[in-house]
């Protein structure tokens, strides 16, 4: 005769479930660490940004002060590779902003119900930011017109005080390979943001049914 203790079914179950329900617990910890993770990352690429900018202004400035010892063409190549190097340097700051954002838009679909769009928060929020937008116009963007301002205004204004031909040449050969190179930099990094909204497309909220009301 068994001795054992019987289980009832409910009891059952309830023991079935709890290892599911521990699952689901740390899963749920596990995503919102990641969403926190991402916001993160983005503050601090917005902070890195300004740094980007300060170093530059004072760069820039000290380029201008020592214009009489390093001659004017050596002055207008470092603005240039300068220039685009900081233009390249927002490009990349913005993929990994939008890439970001479009995790986090991944991540709150995993939480909230379709009926909470437009309600906690815009609809427009569900849809994939793609790397040349009006809705990523942030201060990467800014950073990158004001760069690549610089680095033809400077040149363009003070080319005709280049003495020999040779010189010009020169500089006009740095400016339009660090244009080349920075377009297709560009173009490199949309290419892979393209490839990144393919392979992470985020699942569709929930739909909920509205309670029915019984009279």
């Amino acid at each position: 005769m068994a001795t054992g203790k019987h289980i009832s079914v409910p009891d059952r179950l309830i023991l079935q479930e709890e290892p599911q329900m521990a699952t689901n617990d740390r899963r749920d910890k596990f995503l919102l660490q990641m969403y926190n993770v991402f916001w993160s990352n983005i503050s601090r690429a917005e902070e890195a940004a300004w740094k980007m900018l300060a170093v530059y202004a004072a760069l820039f400035a000290g380029l201008s002060f020592a214009l009489p010892t390093i001659g004017l063409v050596l002055f207008l190549v470092l603005i240039i590779l300068f220039s685009f190097c900081g233009a390249a340097l927002s490009l990349n700051a913005n993929l990994w902003f939008v890439r970001n954002i479009n995790l986090i838009s991944n991540l709150e679909k995993e939480f909230l119900h379709a009926s909470d769009y437009d309600v906690l928060v815009p609809k427009r929020y569900q849809k994939q930011y793609p790397f040349l937008s009006k809705r990523t116009f942030e201060v990467w963007w800014v950073l990158a017109a004001l760069y690549l301002a610089v680095g033809t205004i400077t040149p363009a204004v003070l080319f005709s005080q280049i003495q020999t031909c040779a010189e010009m040449i020169l500089v006009l050969v740095i400016y339009l390979v660090s244009l080349f190179l920075t377009i297709g930099y560009g173009v490199l990094l949309e290419g892979r943001h393209e490839a990144f909204l393919k392979s992470a497309p985020g699942k569709t909220p929930i739909t909920t049914m509205a309670p029915s009301q019984t009279s």
